[in-house]
C-alpha cells in the first residue's frame, strides 16, 4: 500500500513541482537565518545603545560633580581671600601702633617695657611672615605634577632645627615644651610639608595655652608612624573639630586658624596621611598625625 502512495506521488508531480518545494525549503532556511542574525544584531545594538547610555549618564555625573567642585573651590577661594584679608589687617594696625608707640615716645622706655615691646613686634611680624609663607607654599603644592620627596630624618632634632622659634615663643609665655620621644625615633616624611604641618599646630597650641605645656611625641607599628601634637589649652569644641578633621572652611569662619587646619588637611592628604583631633573645651586638645611608614620618593600628584 506504502509503495502504490509513493508511485503515486511520483506520478502526479512534475519535476517542476519538486524544484519550487526544493526552492520554497531553501528560502524557509535562508529566512530563518536572517531572522536570527537580525535577532543576534538587535540584541548587539542593544547593548551598544545600554553601553553608551550608560556611559553619558556617567560623563553628565562627571560634569555635575566637576561643576560642583569648581562652585565649592570659588567659594572656599572667596572666603580664604576674606579671611586672609581680615588676618593680615588686625596685626598690621598692631605692628603700626607699637611702632607708632616706640617713635613717638618722649622719654625713654624702661629696659622692661622696650623688652616687652619689642617681642610683641617680633612675635607679630613672625605671625605675618609666618602665615604669608606658609599660605604660598600651601598654594605652590597644590599644583599639579609637583613631585614629593621623602626622607628620613629625627623628629627631636628636626623640630629644634626647624621649629626653633616657636619653642623660644613658648618660653616667652612661660609654657613648658617637652619632646616625649626619644632623640633616636626617626620617621619618614616629605619635610619640606611636614614643616609647614607642624608649624601651624605648634601656632595654634601656642595661641591657645595660657599656661601649662606643649608637648609632641612620635610612635610608629608595622604600617603607620604617628606624631602627637597636645597642649593644655582652651580645647576646641566637637562640631569644630569635624570641621577641622575635614578641612571645611563654612561662611561663618573669620579667623586664619580655620585656614591653618585646611593647609594641614590639605598637605597630610598630598603625603597620604590623615589628621585626627581629640579635645574638650577648658582641657586642651590632642592632635595625631598618621602618616604611612613607606612612600614612593618618585610619588607625585
Amino acid at each position: 500500500m506504502t509503495l502504490d502512495v509513493t508511485l503515486f506521488l511520483l506520478r502526479t508531480f512534475s519535476p517542476l513541482a519538486y524544484m519550487f518545494m526544493a526552492g520554497f525549503v531553501v528560502f524557509a532556511i535562508m529566512a530563518a537565518i536572517l531572522l536570527l542574525q537580525l535577532s543576534k544584531q538587535k540584541k548587539n545594538l542593544e547593548k551598544v545603545v545600554a553601553q553608551k547610555t550608560e556611559e553619558i549618564r556617567f560623563s553628565l555625573l562627571q560634569l555635575e560633580a566637576t561643576e560642583v567642585e569648581l562652585t565649592n573651590n570659588l567659594a572656599f577661594r572667596e572666603r580664604m581671600i576674606g579671611i586672609v584679608m581680615h588676618d593680615l589687617k588686625s596685626p598690621l594696625n598692631f605692628v603700626h601702633k607699637i611702632s607708632a608707640s616706640m617713635y613717638e615716645s618722649k622719654k625713654a622706655l624702661s629696659e622692661e617695657d622696650l623688652h616687652r615691646l619689642s617681642f610683641e613686634l617680633y612675635h607679630t611680624t613672625f605671625d605675618i611672615t609666618n602665615f604669608v609663607t606658609n599660605l604660598l607654599q600651601w598654594l605652590n603644592s597644590t599644583k599639579r605634577n609637583v613631585k614629593l620627596a621623602f626622607t628620613t630624618e629625627h623628629l627631636n632634632e628636626f623640630i629644634r632645627t626647624n621649629c626653633a622659634v616657636y619653642i623660644k615663643i613658648a618660653a616667652e609665655k612661660q609654657l613648658e615644651f617637652e619632646f616625649q620621644s626619644p632623640d633616636s625615633q626617626s620617621i619618614i616624611a616629605d619635610f619640606s610639608l611636614l614643616s609647614i604641618v607642624l608649624r601651624n599646630l605648634l601656632d595654634n597650641a601656642i595661641k591657645n595655652t595660657r599656661q601649662g605645656k606643649i608637648s609632641i611625641s612620635t610612635t610608629k607599628d608595622d604600617r603607620l608612624q604617628y606624631i602627637n601634637i597636645s597642649d593644655t589649652g582652651a580645647g576646641i569644641s566637637a562640631d569644630k573639630i569635624i570641621e577641622l578633621e575635614n578641612g571645611v572652611i563654612t561662611k561663618k569662619t573669620t579667623e586664619s586658624t580655620q585656614i591653618g587646619y585646611r593647609i594641614v588637611y590639605d598637605l597630610m592628604q598630598k603625603m597620604k596621611g590623615s589628621i585626627h583631633i581629640k579635645s574638650s573645651e577648658g582641657k586642651g586638645t590632642s592632635i595625631t598625625l598618621q602618616l604611612p611608614l613607606q612612600h614612593n620618593s618618585s610619588e607625585s600628584e
